[in-house]
């Protein structure tokens, strides 16, 4: 019988994980625990989009980021700005932009935001201009970081992270399938799962029960400890949100 494996990531996002895990042999059904809703732009947020060659670097955070803030530049850029450096966190979001013709630097291994604080390009920031693009909350260690080697950093949040509206199929997907493992790439999902578990699980040893059936598969220390302390037992910290990191963690379980 082949491993089945539930992810959770938002719909437009899903097909990168899932893809390469089903090309790995397992059964693999996504259900979204979050939903990506864009936000509206106030007037100072357009005119750094129409100042967007006043900026030196521009580091787009996520995939969705990467989605709405080209769609937005449409009204603004039928050509991209000339001496803007591009930066990314992860692949996906690197790919995203190449697609639209914008080359951006991404770490080569790793993908955190402390993979990309690594770049040697972005250790001397002294009077220069970044645009940090990403969804609303989230850590500040970017802006902190960048702002502590000397840029002027503006953030331009894009998106907010809503709670989806699952059909009856999915939350029974979520909530009584037969998955050995559940992957949960961010910390907003993770309290999603848990509000929609504990509305089926109202006593307290059900509910242990319920958090503890399967694997659940997280991309860092900081979900990993916000995961146990919710009451999950069987936490893994895969050290990443790419496939990769997520593949590699689940053959390291020999399920």
């Amino acid at each position: 019988m082949p491993i089945k494996i539930l992810t959770t990531r938002p719909e437009a996002m899903a097909e990168r994980l899932v893809l390469p895990l089903q090309a790995a042999g397992y059964q693999v059904n996504n259900v979204p625990l979050l939903a990506i809703e864009p936000l509206t732009l106030q007037a100072q947020q357009k005119q750094w989009l129409m100042d967007l060659d006043l900026f030196q670097r521009v580091v787009v955070i996520s995939p969705s980021a990467a989605d709405v803030l080209l769609e937005l530049l449409e009204d603004f850029w039928p050509q991209w700005p000339v001496g803007v450096n591009w930066y990314t966190v992860g692949q996906g979001t690197k790919l995203r932009l190449a697609q639209a013709g914008i080359e951006a630097v991404c770490p080569e291994q790793g993908d955190k935001s402390e993979d990309l604080l690594l770049h040697p390009e972005l250790h001397q920031l002294a009077g220069e201009k970044a645009l940090l693009v990403k969804g609303l909350g989230g850590r500040d260690l970017l802006y902190d970081s960048l702002t502590a080697r000397g840029a002027k950093v503006s953030v331009l949040p894009l998106y907010e992270r809503v709670k989806p509206k699952l059909n009856p199929q999915q939350v029974e997907e979520l909530l009584a399938g037969s998955h050995q493992v559940l992957v949960v790439t961010s910390g907003d999902a993770l309290a999603q799962y848990l509000a929609f578990v504990k509305t089926r699980f109202t006593d307290s040893p059900r509910l242990e029960e319920q958090l503890n059936r399967c694997w659940l598969l997280v991309p860092s220390y900081r979900i990993e400890q916000q995961a146990r302390e919710m009451g999950f037992n069987r936490v893994v910290n895969t050290d990443g949100a790419g496939s990769e990191a997520i593949l590699a963690a689940i053959k390291a379980l020999a399920l």
